[in-house]
């Protein structure tokens, strides 16, 4: 599991977002430790930023051709799963966002880059050649919108939270592209998470993230 010091500043925006809406959901259950499901959480960073809690990364696929989440109704009491939703088809992020609210108990929070972001993901990719991007582009990225009706259409009620300043991410993405030395660019990120990431979650964001709970 990575430090908060080792995380690059988009990983951080996200992460400490998110830790932020979890906490609000701790404290309405009375500050007591949460079973947390991060979806898509491969190396298990998320739970720097949530001491106390008892996290359990989920690195298969959700799709329902693989059964879903293999999980009973209700057994966590939040499911997370950020920046994964545009690597899912189309077709599928219906079945993938029902699978995180039947798993969770309290809340699923729920984050990912938004479709009017895609031409800075072009821009971007062009340059770097970013695998990660390159799978955004094949599927495209989530509308917010038709997003918001699939929760409205499964029962769930949301608050949306902007996250990652659109020019800020597009400049630091392509800074950290063209910096080599691998020191040099855990301070940049470092600099940049201490000091401007509590002040970049507003619009035009890069992302979304939606705390939903069931109505």
């Amino acid at each position: 599991m990575p430090s908060l010091d080792e995380l690059g500043f988009d990983r951080f925006q996200r992460f400490a977002a998110t830790a932020r809406l979890v906490g609000q959901v701790a404290a309405e259950a009375g500050g007591r430790r949460l079973s947390i499901l991060d979806v898509g959480g491969f190396d298990n960073a998320l739970a720097a930023f949530l001491p106390g809690h008892g996290l359990t990364p989920w690195g298969e696929k959700v799709l329902r051709s693989g059964g879903g989440l293999r999980l009973a109704d209700a057994s966590q009491d939040v499911v997370v799963a950020l920046d994964v939703l545009e690597h899912v088809p189309p077709g599928e992020r219906r079945f993938f966002i029902s699978e995180l609210a039947r798993v969770c108990r309290l809340a699923c929070v729920l984050g990912f880059p938004v479709k009017a972001a895609e031409a800075a993901e072009a821009f971007v990719l062009e340059l770097t050649k970013s695998a990660w991007l390159a799978e955004h582009r094949e599927h495209g990225l989530p509308d917010p919108g038709e997003i918001e009706a699939l929760f409205r259409d499964l029962g769930l009620t949301y608050t949306r939270h902007p996250n990652a300043c659109l020019p800020s991410w597009t400049a630091m993405m392509l800074l950290m592209h063209g910096v080599q030395d691998l020191g040099l660019r855990a301070s940049i990120s470092q600099f940049f998470n201490h000091n401007f990431a509590p002040i970049e979650d507003r619009e035009p964001a890069y992302r979304y993230i939606y705390l939903c709970r069931r109505g």
